[in-house]
């Protein structure tokens, strides 16, 4: 079981078209009300690379509503075909659907340990599924997704129902990524089928690629027949390794009045409380020394920020984020 970042926002999605970063302590839910009719889906792998082109491939169309993308380092088998011998004495391959690997949804503690999980399996997804609140038992929607993803972005559109994040791995080594979309069913089951991937012996810093599923279904809602979709996108990003991580308080005459370790802004963030900063703190640096002979990243936060927001090493050749929030200093509105 995976802790994961879950969503929650009490609007109903509009028709106007919105974008929004998702906040790993809110819980996002926005209610659908649709009936899916048909569903006709297609999957595009996008390289963002130098020579790099556009490849599509359509998978075929199901009853079930695409449901998220989920991200594995091995292949899945899609299972063995089925044989059959022709009218000649050939045997010969027949046609069917990818195996099925049904998984499981577990909400506990107000979302902040949900998960969803698959058997056998390890690997990192983002969500959007259709489960019914605890009070009134009525479907609504969840935006959920595990809490190594970075860059989170929920977009509704007329059409649309879109779900961006980023993975953000160390650079300079190779791997093989696969994408397996996910599926649920009117009954609430969640299931992947195996995708495609991709793999590269270097990927330097800065390097990207994205992989997105996309699925348009025609709903009828109060008579009127409406074009509705989900698009799920995994961003996957090539970063420097940070080995060392400090915050640095500085006053309105730039003068650094104290300083935060990693190991201290750990402790806050595991915590779940805010950062509180002192009266006369005016702004933030937050300062990385990279792995080797990388340039360090410095970072400036001011009194607009609501957030503190960093990666560190995850030990696991993937960066995690890290999202702390700030509590400044009030002020009376003179100056």
């Amino acid at each position: 079981m995976k802790k994961l970042c879950f969503q929650k926002d009490f609007m109903t999605p509009g028709k106007e078209g919105r974008e929004r970063p998702l906040r790993r302590e809110r819980k996002n839910l926005c209610r659908l009300s649709r009936n899916v009719l048909l569903p006709g889906l297609s999957l595009c792998l996008v390289l963002f690379s130098q020579g790099c082109s556009l490849a599509l491939e359509e998978l075929p169309s199901r009853q079930d509503r695409l449901a998220g993308l989920y991200v594995t380092e091995h292949y899945i088998s899609s299972g063995m075909p089925d044989l059959e011998i022709n009218s000649r004495g050939e045997i010969t391959a027949k046609s069917s659907e990818p195996e099925k690997i049904y998984g499981s949804f577990t909400d506990c503690d107000n979302g902040q340990n949900s998960s969803v999980s698959f058997p056998d399996l390890e690997g990192f997804g983002i969500y959007n599924l259709k489960l019914p609140e605890d009070n009134t038992g009525q479907i609504a929607g969840y935006t959920v997704c595990d809490p190594v993803f970075a860059d989170l972005h929920y977009t509704v559109s007329d059409e649309e129902d879109s779900v961006e994040a980023a993975l953000y791995v160390t650079a300079g080594t190779s791997w093989n990524y696969y994408f397996h979309p996910v599926y649920q069913q009117e009954d609430g089951r969640i299931y992947l089928v195996p995708g495609s991937g991709i793999s590269t012996d270097s990927f330097v810093p800065g390097q990207q690629f994205g992989h997105s599923v996309s699925e348009s279904s025609v709903i009828r809602e109060n008579g009127n027949e409406i074009v509705q979709g989900y698009r799920f996108t995994v961003n996957i990003v090539a970063s420097t390794l940070p080995v060392h991580t400090e915050l640095l308080l500085l006053d309105a005459d730039d003068q650094v009045m104290s300083r935060l370790s990693g190991e201290e802004l750990e402790q806050h963030f595991r915590a779940g409380t805010a950062l509180e900063l002192p009266e006369s703190v005016s702004y933030l640096i937050l300062k990385q020394d990279m792995l080797g002979n990388e340039p360090g990243s410095h970072l400036l936060f001011d009194q607009n920020a609501e957030y503190l927001e960093y990666k560190i090493s995850a030990g696991d050749n993937y960066l995690s984020p890290r999202q702390l929030p700030l509590s400044w200093p009030q002020t009376d509105g003179t100056d």
